[in-house]
């Protein structure tokens, strides 16, 4: 399956140019593709979205700056909501 969220796009969000945090960044791309698939309820398809990529991106970056357990920016609930009950 194609990268849902490739790491060079989640770099660029996050405004990041050294290569040091990519493992990292790897693990939050799938903790996030996990977090979506729990919401949704379903697998996300190789052919994203765009709110769902977005829902995302602010999820890794979510996950990279706040490390300590702060709630979910409500946005990616709002960006995925009209998805969850769709079909793939």
């Amino acid at each position: 399956m194609a990268e849902l969220v490739p790491l060079a796009e989640a770099k660029e969000y996050l405004r990041i140019d050294s290569d040091t945090e990519d493992a990292l960044l790897l693990t939050l791309i799938d903790v996030a593709k996990d977090h979506c698939e729990n919401y949704l309820q379903t697998s996300l398809p190789s052919e994203l979205p765009m709110p769902v990529k977005q829902a995302m991106l602010i999820l890794v970056g979510h996950f990279y700056e706040q490390r300590v357990g702060e709630d979910i920016p409500k946005v990616v609930y709002v960006l995925l909501s009209p998805y969850r009950a769709h079909l793939w």
